[in-house]
């Protein structure tokens, strides 16, 4: 078995007021582990994933999720997209991201203080990244930390 990613988009918009359709197609999409967005033309949009022995059973497969869904998604189907998810994540550069934990997760496996954590962020001698207001740290270095 091969594992495909499929992006379905619908002729439906996300807005506002969206949130009882996302939950809609993440429960009725939960087994292709969901991905919901707006397409780059603003229609609702799934990138699911799912198994299967070949392209053309990978395509079948998300042609009938996506036709099943269409009334969950408010909409008819206007497009599919299938590949192998190799190819699907090399084809945007998508690099995987590391696993990363909160200043207060730091702290907890480090058994210091939040503040301590803070401190060692803004001096550089502890790695993270500033998203928006909030520190994320990468998991592996605090792993080694811990374990040495």
């Amino acid at each position: 078995m091969t594992t495909f990613n499929a992006r379905i988009e619908w002729k439906s918009r996300l807005g506002a007021d969206s949130l009882d359709l996302v939950d809609d197609l993440m429960t009725a999409l939960d087994q292709w582990h969901p991905a919901i967005g707006a397409s780059l033309r603003g229609f609702t949009e799934a990138i699911i994933t799912l198994e299967a022995e070949n392209i053309r059973q990978a395509i079948s497969t998300a042609g009938v999720i996506a036709s099943d869904t269409a009334h969950t998604a408010g909409g008819e189907v206007l497009a599919i997209e299938v590949m192998p998810t190799v190819e699907f994540d090399t084809r945007d550069n998508l690099v995987p991201l590391p696993d990363m934990v909160s200043v207060t997760e730091a702290a907890e496996m480090l058994g210091i203080t939040v503040q301590a954590v803070r401190q060692r962020l803004e001096s550089g001698s502890l790695t993270g990244v500033k998203v928006g207001a909030t520190w994320v740290i990468p998991a592996a270095p605090l792993n080694e930390l811990v374990d040495a």
